[in-house]
């Protein structure tokens, strides 16, 4: 192994790993710009890493080229579809438009702070931000992990905080003003709109929701997928966590609203001809899924006319965790009813629109402290 000066303020390092299965001599380079001085600390790095049980990487990428390859990884392993859509999109649109012609091996943690404040500097808001520190942190993590760089570089770097925001809550007299318009309208997806407030299903999980796995005898429906929509076109898929798989009870109005809603269909669908798909809320033409994006537009322009603007599909979905915590069910029940992996998850998102709580444990301890022996 060595040093020697390629050109002035160039240096390349030699290091020799041994010899291949055919005797073949291993050689790992790296060049360093400065001074010989800089090149010594490469090299001692280099050694230091190899101690370590470190190997430098022999074969050499690009942060673009290394985020390629990680992508097409992530493919494979059976990410959701959107989850794959938003990373190639912050590689495409943020990270190799900036950094991904440096070698994967010379990034610094520097140059990552200065890609996320020229982010912040160009109007992209803290998530935002902390989405693409994400992205490029989990790349150059497994790349570490896979031996390709003696560090990762992101792993320092602090992204801008995100401000913690409050979930809306739409009042109950909102809500109900809401249900009556969509009631109003007379549109195929009406009780969609019933359905949300009264489940606090998301929104593709309604769009997802088949007859089959609706159980109106037992008062139940099962959530088994949702539908999502990717950059090519729509697909069903599993919920995100094993959580989100699971049962819901409901209630006599929901059921009864349902049993009129699944009538009108095979009314409809005798009228045209044709048979059911099985879908709860298809399009129009009850022959393909409605996509949730037009189920969201549909409830919008329900709201405006409601005099609530405020309120969306996906608001609903807190409104009923928020009118199930306050009526002080237990927050386990609240959390496997939304498809929550804990119940400290639920009560992180909704503690705020449940004050009284701790004023009745203050009470509580005082009742306790003053009455004991």
């Amino acid at each position: 192994m060595g040093i020697r000066q390629r050109s002035k303020g160039h240096w390349e390092i030699e290091v020799f790993l041994g010899r291949d299965e055919n005797g073949k001599r291993i050689r790992v380079y790296d060049t360093v710009q400065g001074k010989k001085a800089d090149a010594e600390k490469r090299l001692g790095q280099i050694l230091n890493d190899l101690d370590r049980g470190i190997t430098p990487a022999t074969t050499k990428y690009t942060v673009g080229e290394w985020l390629d390859r990680w992508l097409d990884e992530k493919r494979t392993e059976g990410k959701r579809t959107k989850t794959i859509d938003r990373y190639e999109g912050i590689i495409r649109l943020h990270l190799k438009p900036n950094i991904g012609m440096i070698p994967m091996d010379k990034l610094t943690p520097l140059q990552v702070k200065e890609l996320e404040m020229g982010l912040v500097n160009n109007g992209m808001d803290p998530k935002g931000v902390d989405q693409v520190h994400r992205v490029l942190n989990a790349a150059l993590h497994d790349a570490f992990t896979m031996e390709l760089i003696g560090r990762n570089p992101a792993a320092p770097v602090k992204p801008p905080k995100r401000p913690k925001k409050k979930v809306f809550i739409p009042e109950v007299s909102r809500v109900k003003s809401l249900i009556s318009e969509a009631n109003r309208s007379g549109h195929h997806l009406t009780p969609m709109i019933h359905l949300a407030a009264y489940t606090g299903l998301r929104r593709g999980e309604i769009a997802g929701l088949t007859w089959e796995n609706v159980d109106l005898d037992e008062a139940e429906l099962s959530v088994v997928q949702s539908l999502v929509v990717t950059a090519h076109g729509v697909k069903m898929e599993p919920p995100k966590t094993e959580s989100g798989e699971r049962t819901i009870d409901l209630d006599p109005d929901t059921v009864d609203l349902l049993r009129k809603h699944r009538a009108g269909q095979v009314e409809l669908a005798n009228a045209l001809g044709i048979e059911p798909t099985g879908i709860v809320f298809p399009k129009r033409g009850l022959t393909d899924w409605c996509r949730p994006t037009v189920m969201g537009r549909v409830a919008s322009t329900w709201a405006k006319r409601a005099g609530c603007p405020e309120v969306t599909l996906h608001t609903l979905r807190h409104f009923h965790a928020s009118v199930l915590l306050q009526s002080g069910l237990n927050p386990a029940v609240v959390a496997e009813r939304l498809g929550h992996s804990s119940a400290a998850i639920t009560l992180s998102i909704y503690a705020h629109c449940l004050p009284g709580w701790q004023r009745g444990a203050a009470d509580a301890f005082s009742n306790m402290m003053r009455n004991a022996a």
